[in-house]
């Protein structure tokens, strides 16, 4: 079984250890500091056999050629983007290919077989043309160029006129990792996800994220919302506009995105009367805040947030929308929470991993794997009347299968 922390024979121990300096460089936690679980590295060898002959290097090539591992290091250790290479190859066989396929990142017999299927037919990816045609920088258009081309228009009428917050924001005297209107960024080299915060805050899992990712767009469900704050200043909600996030753990217990200034961290707004946000919020001014994490939330938008959200951008695990929308259901093996996780093998992080997975594993040839984060609102979304629709019909397709 080839899971995270096996490495190859011949492989030596310096090089392990390489990998953990770099991971902790990276993420700015130590390993010895992480929750024990399944997110934690461990290192193990990987002794082929005849059920299960192919070494790390071998899965490595395999997921390179298959399109899965672009850039990808081929060191036969299996660190986390090997592990999210392998999870997303297990969802493609599971959700495009309909094969069965738990996408857990534990690559045994079943799932080898599958990958030298692959690479004995030299199969790819059904979005490796998208993939070639962004990289060369021939694109047509696309609801990936809708997008950019609806989050330009944002800048331009923010630009023109800033709001109160973003006036804030500009003004602001600290460095943070969120961007003022001038500094918005939204070159397709980069990384960019956007989440759209519903006018009527419900305390629900009811927002959209969508993740723009070389010409690919995919669409998530969870909440922009703090559940609520034990902070006597009231519940932090994340200012609209841009932010830098980068890898790292959410509360040492999995990988998430985190602001790359955990000093300073991203631009908040206190609530301190209730859990919505208004003009009046503003008065008290902003607040830098380093534990504003995108982070898995448990399974779906009947939940509430609770208090545990503390103003997290949280992507939830039952369902998500592929590149070519189709609504995908992962609610088979969508943990509700770290507990059931640990208990049951068969459980897993569900869409939430997918999210995570394409920008670990796509990213590895980008000069930076950092993400950024775009925080929008419903009215934002007038600019582009057809995308709007397009995330109406989509939340009622998620509502409808919750």
């Amino acid at each position: 079984m080839i899971q995270l922390g096996s490495f190859d024979a011949g492989v030596p121990a310096g090089a392990c250890e390489a990998y953990v300096k770099q991971m902790e460089e990276t993420t700015r936690v130590r390993l010895a500091d992480i929750v024990e679980s399944r997110d934690k590295l461990s290192f193990k060898p990987c002794v082929p056999d005849m059920a299960q002959p192919m070494t790390v290097a071998d899965v490595q090539l395999g997921l390179k050629s298959a399109g899965f591992f672009p850039g990808g290091k081929v060191d036969g250790i299996c660190g986390y983007r090997t592990l999210s290479a392998m999870r997303l190859f297990q969802e493609y066989v599971r959700s495009c290919e309909k094969l069965s396929c738990l996408p857990d990142g534990r690559f045994g017999p079943a799932s080898q077989k599958h990958l030298k299927r692959w690479m004995d037919n030299r199969a790819t990816t059904r979005w490796a043309p998208t993939l070639t045609s962004w990289q060369a920088g021939t694109l047509e258009e696309t609801e990936y160029t809708d997008w950019l081309s609806l989050l330009d228009k944002v800048k331009e009428k923010y630009t023109a006129s800033p709001n109160r917050m973003l006036q804030l924001v500009a003004a602001f005297s600290r460095a943070t990792d969120t961007r003022s209107v001038a500094q918005w960024d939204f070159t397709p080299g980069n990384i960019h996800l956007v989440g759209i915060r519903r006018n009527e805050m419900s305390g629900k899992f009811d927002d959209v994220f969508v993740l723009l990712i070389k010409g690919l767009v995919f669409k998530f469900q969870g909440s922009t919302e703090p559940g609520a704050s034990e902070n006597a200043a009231g519940a932090p909600f994340l200012v609209q506009g841009q932010h830098d996030y980068h890898f790292g753990w959410h509360q040492r217990q999995f990988l998430a995105l985190r602001p790359q200034r955990l000093d300073q961290g991203v631009l908040v707004v206190r609530s301190k009367a209730d859990l919505r946000l208004d003009d009046t919020d503003l008065n008290n001014g902003l607040e830098a805040n380093g534990s504003i994490n995108v982070h898995w939330g448990g399974k779906g938008m009947k939940f509430d947030v609770k208090t545990w959200s503390e103003g997290c951008q949280v992507i939830n695990g039952t369902v998500y929308l592929n590149e070519l929308g189709e609504l995908i259901d992962c609610s088979a093996f969508a943990a509700l929470n770290n507990p059931e996780i640990a208990v049951d093998p068969s459980k897993t992080r569900g869409a939430y991993n997918v999210l995570l997975d394409l920008v670990t594993a796509l990213s590895n040839d980008l000069p930076t794997n950092s993400v950024k984060y775009t925080l929008l609102t419903e009215q934002d979304m007038d600019l582009s009347p057809k995308l709007k629709q397009g995330l109406v019909d989509a939340r009622t397709r998620v509502g409808q299968l919750l």
